[in-house]
């Protein structure tokens, strides 16, 4: 079948270059205010790159500032930065393009795995949906780890697909699919823990099917544990995350309920939310239709337990965010498709060309809303600002190798200065006061553009200039010397 006059694959290659080309072209030097775990990624793989502890980088975990993030990440994207690393230097741009090239290709494998229980056209409309849906716009122009775990966990899982499609694993080189398996899969995992949902997906569904241990399984599972043992032996260990979890059933649920609720991102656009809301909720008719028609052809599938395992780890996550969905949106886009096809099957001939043209068109509305507007989403502040530069500089000049500075932002000023840093906790004035009193911070960064310092640190740091002296102020920070506790 061809698209376009041109075979599938080809029409799919220029997809992929011509979303790559929109990224670089909107490719800038900053990074958004709210992101820092890229400054995490970009110190891991510094490290690498030096011979360093990979987890010493400065950021300092406090017990009453969890909310900011585990002491270490996955190590797959920091591996994948050493060479640029190595390369260019430092360079944010650079790192973006990684990162940007892992999104784009990603579509290749989402191409191929809705190809498996979609048409040809079908497929390629779900993957220029997913280019410029709002949560890759919203992971484009990022240091992220979730796109190369968009490429990778699709690679992976289209892979596994085309093992089980071709008898691979019961062939008498089972073991050796099973190598490639688990090290595609242990790939996916090591760039974000999730990956693990695959494993688990795959594992059991094999069980189900098989009610035994097979030698394709038992490999596939000895090679990811290996894997993830050397991995934690090396890099990143995973009880990092360990703070990060709530085994709290009331918060379950209300979280399995607001990701049920993210779906809707899967229309969100600079529309608004009543465009969102008013598609998001015919399809997910669709797509329980989908599933119940997935479930009538196939079975259970371990793609519908990797959607149940995930959605499940997220639930008990310490906070839910409708970026952590992005790999579960080009499944539910699947699932929409096949449900509104079955849905098709009871309309007349004559009204289904029509409805189908009119169904992609409303499809491509929001991501064609999101392209015509990329360049506003991730603006650049902070990293990118001249009195951020200045704070750095007077930071690196004022403060001792080891002191211990308390801001914010505290992996971003880490990866800047090399000086030790963590936040504080968002909470009333006195409670700032005892933690103040506890860590003895050496200094103390206030930045008057946010909110929180507005109104939990700088009613605490004020009052007491003896003991908060400053050093240094701008138009936006100033840098406070604590004086020493006497005791």
């Amino acid at each position: 079948m061809k698209l376009l006059g041109l075979r599938p694959g080809i029409v799919v290659a220029m997809l992929v270059a011509a979303v790559f080309c929109v990224y670089l072209a909107t490719i800038t030097d900053g990074m958004p205010i709210t992101s820092t775990d890229w400054a995490m990624y970009v110190m891991h793989a510094r490290n690498i790159l030096h011979g360093l502890p990979y987890s010493d980088t400065g950021y300092i975990v406090q017990p009453e500032t969890t909310y900011e993030g585990a002491n270490s990440y996955p190590s797959g994207l920091p591996l994948m930065l050493v060479p640029v690393y190595a390369a260019f230097g430092f360079s944010v741009r650079a790192f973006k393009i990684v990162c940007d090239a892992t999104l784009a290709l990603s579509l290749w494998p989402i191409y191929l795995f809705s190809r498996r229980f979609l048409a040809a056209r079908s497929a390629l409309l779900v993957a220029l949906a997913t280019a410029f849906g709002f949560l890759y716009v919203n992971v484009h122009n990022v240091i992220n780890s979730e796109s190369p775990y968009q490429l990778l966990s699709f690679a992976s899982i289209v892979f596994v697909l085309w093992v089980y499609g071709r008898g691979k694993d019961i062939s008498r080189q089972s073991w050796l699919w099973g190598l490639l398996v688990g090290l595609a899969l242990a790939a996916a995992y090591l760039t974000r823990p999730i990956g693990a949902a695959i494993v688990l997906a795959v594992v059991i569904a094999d069980l189900i099917r098989r009610r035994r241990i097979s030698a394709f399984i038992a490999t596939l599972f000895l090679t990811f544990l290996a894997l993830v043992f050397l991995n934690n032996s090396m890099f990143h260990k995973d009880g990092a995350y360990k703070d990060q979890f709530i085994l709290s059933p009331v918060l379950i649920v209300r979280h399995a309920i607001a990701y049920v609720g993210y779906l809707s991102h899967l229309f969100a656009s600079p529309l608004g939310n009543k465009f969102r809301y008013v598609l998001f909720v015919p399809s997910l008719f669709l797509a329980l239709n989908g599933i119940r028609t997935s479930f009538r052809r196939f079975g259970l599938t371990f793609v519908e337990l990797y959607w149940a395992i995930l959605l499940g780890v997220l639930s008990v996550y310490w906070a839910p965010n409708p970026r952590y969905l992005l790999p579960l949106m080009p499944i539910f886009l699947v699932y929409i498709f096949m449900g509104a096809e079955s849905a098709l099957e009871r309309v007349p001939k004559r009204y289904r060309l029509g409805l189908q043209w009119a169904a992609a068109a409303v499809l491509l509305i929001a991501p064609a809303c999101n392209l015509l507007r990329i360049r506003t989403f991730n603006q650049d502040t902070l990293i990118a600002t001249p009195a951020f530069n200045q704070l750095c500089r007077q930071v690196s000049e004022r403060t001792g190798a080891h002191d211990y500075v308390l801001f914010w932002s505290p992996r971003v000023l880490a990866l800047y200065t090399g000086r030790s840093s963590s936040p504080y906790p968002l909470s009333d004035p006195q409670q700032v006061q005892r933690f103040l009193d506890r860590v003895q911070p050496n200094y103390i960064v206030l930045d008057k553009y946010w909110e929180g310092d507005q109104k939990y640190l700088i009613p605490v740091i004020d009052p007491q200039p003896q003991r908060y002296k400053t050093v240094f102020e701008n138009e936006q920070f100033k840098l406070a010397q604590v004086a020493p506790v006497l005791h």
